[in-house]
Order: structure tokens, then sequence, then C-alpha cells
């Protein structure tokens, strides 16, 4: 079967693509790698071979300049079908490697050859760790040994280099979704801004004229025109609120400012800031020890506003209010919880709630957006906004902020 219609060929060739080693520069420590080989099992020679399509690849060698040859030519890409480590005392006296080029060239000779095979952890063969000289000879069992355990140590080698790779391309695309993400947060703000303009000149027009026609005594003496006339202004008043929650909404999540930021005082400046609230419901707010957190203070505290609003907001009318504020932290960063005793949020509807104006009881007031400013908020940090129970009913928000790049608690 030619090789071009090999399903197994093709499988190979397709993982060693992934490791983006043929024709880019190879790891530099693949250099002590087969410098250490040679050493080991005493051969001039020694080299990390990787077999593509139709060539064979020198991606690293000792005693010898890499070199890039046709596959046809390779004594490794014979090496790579063997079903173990492959040891060649004398190649002029083996039939697979007699009439090879290195062996019958003037400038290779290649006498002794031994070769084990780069395994990738999918299994598929990459090409081979070799070690060759000019004079008949072998590898005593411990050097044998040694070479199969430094062709594993070299796949080590790719495989960190691969993920390194991995990584670096993740980071890029990254840094641009979080540049198109500033950018449409820009955009969003100006168009917001714009749409805020264009509607609220017209309403401020309708809760202007409302307002005089309550007055004129044809509408002030009449029961049903008066009615009229108040309901107008009250949908004037709902379309006020809705233009500024879409507003107050794209202005969330842009440039962060960031500063070490005491969450202990932030929070006991957001109670006073819903003091009114809070003792209207008879809410009770209990804090644990927090901890200084970098963050953007600004955000984060209507983030607090927002998930301490909606707690008084869907209370239980048989009991007060208690909202409890804790943070602890893990390997990847700030876990800060909003937990409260209310009426809870059903499971199938936790991710609906995290989207814009929506609102499960269109009986209290709101619009919709509090859940959806914090989500915001939460991925502006990088971080994420889970909605779970409470233990013993209610509500636990929990806002994952990961520790800023370069810094580790």
């Amino acid at each position: 079967m030619a090789v071009g219609d090999d399903p197994a060929e093709h499988r190979r060739l397709a993982v060693l693509e992934r490791y983006g080693i043929v024709g880019a520069p190879a790891p530099p420590d693949l250099d002590a790698i087969v410098r250490l080989t040679a050493r080991v099992c005493e051969a001039p020679q020694a080299a990390v071979n990787i077999i593509s399509a139709d060539r064979q690849h020198q991606i690293a060698a000792v005693g010898i300049e890499p070199t890039v040859c046709s596959r046809s030519d390779s004594m490794c890409a014979v090496s790579i079908t063997a079903p173990g480590q492959v040891m060649v005392p004398d190649a002029r006296q083996d039939p697979r490697f007699a009439a090879n080029p290195w062996v019958t060239a003037p400038t290779g000779a290649v006498r002794f050859y031994a070769a084990s095979q780069l395994h990738s952890p999918e299994g598929e063969t990459l090409g081979t760790l070799c070690v060759f000289a000019q004079e008949v000879r072998s590898l005593t069992a411990r050097q044998r040994q040694a070479l199969d355990d430094l062709a594993s140590l070299v796949v080590d080698v790719l495989d960190l280099h691969r993920h390194r790779q991995l990584l670096h391309h993740a980071l890029l695309a990254a840094d641009q979704v979080r540049t198109e993400l500033e950018r449409s947060n820009t955009a969003l703000e100006q168009f917001a801004g714009q749409v805020s303009h264009d509607l609220k000149n017209p309403l401020t027009g309708i809760t202007g004229h409302a307002g005089l026609l309550a007055e004129l005594p044809g509408v002030s003496g009449d029961t049903h025109a008066s009615a009229f006339v108040h309901r107008i202004e009250a949908a004037s008043d709902r379309m006020n609120r809705t233009i500024e929650a879409a507003l107050s909404l794209a202005r969330t999540g842009g440039a962060l400012h960031l500063t070490d930021t005491d969450l202990q005082a932030l929070v006991q400046e957001t109670v006073e800031d819903l003091r009114e609230e809070l003792t209207g419901a008879r809410a009770h707010v209990c804090l644990g020890v927090l901890p200084v957190v970098p963050c953007d203070s600004t955000q984060i505290r209507r983030l607090l506003q927002n998930l301490m609003a909606n707690a008084v907001k869907y209370r239980r009318p048989d009991r007060p209010a208690r909202i409890e504020v804790s943070c602890d932290n893990d390997a990847d960063g700030w876990n800060l919880r909003v937990t409260d005793n209310g009426v809870g949020i059903p499971a199938e509807q936790r991710r609906h709630v995290l989207e814009p104006f929506v609102r499960l009881d269109s009986s209290r007031p709101g619009s919709g957006i509090g859940l959806a400013t914090c989500l915001r908020i939460a991925v502006a940090h990088r971080g994420t906004l889970a909605i779970d129970a409470a233990p013993g009913g209610g509500t636990m928000v929990t806002c994952h902020l990961p520790y800023p790049p370069g810094t580790r608690d």
C-alpha cells in the first residue's frame, strides 16, 4: 500500500503535525539530550530524527551538522516500523541498510547504528533517537536501556514544547479576544449613549406634555382622563428606567482600574449605600473575615450592591432577610460569595437569569439587569459568576476573580 493511502500513516502524520516541529526551531533542551546520549552510548554521533511524509529531519544532533534528507534515504525511516529498538553492529551486513547512502557514501560510511523510537502519548511513532559510528561495535544492555530512557525523555521535551506552543497561541488568542472585547465595549457604550440620547429626548417631551395635560381643567376634573394621563406618566417612567438600565449595562465591564481593595471596608460601604432598603427589610448582614483583593473597586462595589439588593428584593415574606458575604481563595484566585436565605432561583433558570432584562417574577420591581451586570463585571476581571442553591434555602452567588497575571497568593 502506498504511504498516501495508508490510514495508519495518515494518523501518524496528523499527530506529528500537532507538534509543530517540522520546519520550526527545535526545543533547545534536545541538544543537551543528544550530547548525553552520545556520551552514555560512547558513540561519536547521535541525533533526534523526525520522519515526515517524505523527509527525515534531524532536529538535534551531535558529531554531525543537522540535515534534512529524503525519507527513502533515511535509516530511521526503516527503524520507525520495527517492533522495538533497532541495533545494527555492522550496517553493511544488514540487508535493510547495506545499500543505504548513509552506509555506502564515503561521507557517511555508517557501520554501527542503534535507534530507539519516539512514541507519542497517542501511540504514534514520530521518529527516533539514534547513535551511530564508522566502526563495527555494539551497545551493552545498560546502554540499550539508557537509549530507550533518553528517547522517552525526548518525547517529554517535545510534549512540553507542544503544550507551551498551545499555551502561547491560547494567550495570543485571549489577548486578541480581550482587545476586541474592549473595542466592543467602547462601541457598545457609544451606541448605547447615542440611543439613550435619541430616545430620552422624545421621552422627556412625552413626560412634560403629560404633566401639562394633567394640569388642564378638562383633564384634572375628569376621572377617566386623569387616569389615562397617569398611565402615560407611569409608562414614560418605566421607559426611562429601562433606558437608564441599558446604558448602565453597556458601561459595565470596560477598562479595569485594578487596586488592592479591602473587601471588608468595601462591603461595609455597600451596606451603608443600601441602609434604607436593608433596614426596611429587617435584613441582617453577616461578614466573614474579608481579605484585600486586587480588583476594580468601583465595579466590585456595584456587583455587591446588585447582589445585596437582589437578596432584599427576593426575600421570603415569612422571615427577615439574612445576607452573608464571604471570600476565600484557591489555586486560581479569589471566590467572593454573597449568600441569602430568600426564595432562591430554580436550577433550570440559573443560566437564563444572567441574560439582560430577564425577570423571573414580574410582580417585583426591577429592570432585570442586576445579574447580567454582575456577570459582565466578573468577565471583565477574567473571572466567572456562578449561581447555586444556598444551604437551607436561598441563593448563593460566587464571583471568581483570578489572580492578576504574574502574581499568585
